[in-house]
């Protein structure tokens, strides 16, 4: 009996990317019997669970400290799981917090028991935005670490852990290559972007919809989209109907939403994460905002380089959108910011440039992600049939 693979994801971008690795296996090694945590992209690439990724979410260093005695039990009982299982390799991506805990314990429970199976973790830590220290930590946890980001392996370089560039696929995607436009010219469409974790949305929802209240008298006809998940859905209607933007806000939970939502966009209102360099790449312009539990803000500003915290800026090394962070994420400060890019005629040529520069960027010469994926995987995994 082929031995299985163990894969553990804990949100929805690491869902998207924890399939992508999946799918890159399966079709450089084989279908694989598939075991551990994550969403319906994984489940669709023959992932078998009990544990469902939303386990792993929290939001804010408050709500970690609080859910650490139950993560706690939950790393353990996947350390029963591994170690009954003795998968070929376990693959880790993102929730960089549980997914090192989990290691550093597997790792000694292996030791232990005389049996070893590589440990590869996916997305490296972001030293470069803050705790560079934290590289140290990464090193000592795994043994392979697959980088979505150019200049990652670097941090790394004198560390005992085998690192690669294993490109983004969001880069990959084609839909990147020819963006669709609809709508251009008419009345002005804003991308609504909340955020995908109810912690997010319980913040930062209500001063955008006030933004966008706002907007609506200096834009008149000015409309918007919120793309969304299903399970969030509810929420968002609700804040909706609280500022009475209902009628012109429309809320799509569909395959795709995002997209749809971006074709028809001439400015994107983003919560900071994964989906700011998703708009960078479809090439729509924007401010990008968060706002967190006071206490992670207070840490948040002593440790993070707020001009490295949104994706396409850390990239391109400067300024693709705006970010308004905390107490400077007034619905006032939205709004205006998004009137300015409207108000800037070349916003969307400079967004194009910047998509074309991104995409080839974080492709590293490669043409397929799975190609990517493959070659630093045969490190572990061998030839590929």
């Amino acid at each position: 009996m082929t031995a299985p693979v163990f894969i553990l994801a804990g949100e929805p971008s690491g869902d998207r990317l924890a399939a992508s690795l999946m799918e890159a296996v399966n079709g450089g090694w084989g279908q694989q019997d598939w075991i551990g945590v994550g969403g319906p992209a994984m489940r669709a690439q023959g992932l078998a669970g009990s544990v469902d990724m939303e386990a792993l979410t929290v939001f804010g260093f408050g709500a970690a400290l609080a859910a650490y005695p139950r993560l706690s039990r939950l790393a353990d009982r996947l350390v029963d799981q591994i170690v009954q299982a003795r998968p070929k390799a376990v693959i880790t991506v993102d929730v960089k917090g549980f997914s090192l805990r989990l290691a550093m314990r597997l790792k000694r429970r292996m030791a232990q028991l005389g049996w070893s199976a590589p440990i590869i973790h996916c997305v490296a830590p972001t030293v470069w935005a803050w705790g560079a220290w934290r590289r140290h930590r990464v090193a000592r946890a795994v043994d392979g670490l697959l980088c979505l980001f150019p200049f990652e392996p670097a941090y790394f370089d004198e560390l005992d852990v085998k690192t690669h560039f294993i490109g983004h696929p969001e880069a990959f995607n084609p839909v990147y290559e020819r963006p669709q436009r609809v709508g251009a010219g008419g009345a002005v469409h804003l991308t609504i972007l909340p955020g995908s974790r109810r912690g997010e949305i319980r913040h930062i929802l209500d001063p955008m919809l006030s933004a966008f209240g706002m907007m609506t008298k200096r834009h008149p006809g000015i409309t918007a989209s919120i793309p969304t998940l299903p399970r969030l859905a509810p929420e968002i209607a609700s804040g909706c109907a609280r500022h009475g933007v209902e009628g012109v806000v429309e809320i799509d939970q569909s395959e795709g939403a995002l997209f749809t939502a971006l074709a028809r966009s001439d400015a994107v209102l983003a919560a900071s994460g994964t989906v700011t360099l998703q708009t960078a790449l479809y090439g729509i312009p924007g401010v990008a905002c968060y706002i967190a539990p006071k206490l992670s803000a207070a840490i948040g500003r002593r440790l993070v380089r707020m001009d490295r915290v949104i994706l396409p800026n850390a990239l391109l090394d400067r300024e693709v959108y705006p970010f308004l962070f905390q107490d400077a994420a007034t619905p006032q400060a939205m709004a205006d910011g998004v009137a300015a890019v409207l108000a800037d005629k070349s916003a969307m040529t400079r967004a194009t440039e910047d998509a074309s520069l991104l995409r080839d960027q974080l492709r590293g010469g490669a043409t397929r992600f799975e190609t990517k994926v493959g070659d630093a995987l045969a490190e572990w995994f061998g030839p590929r049939s």
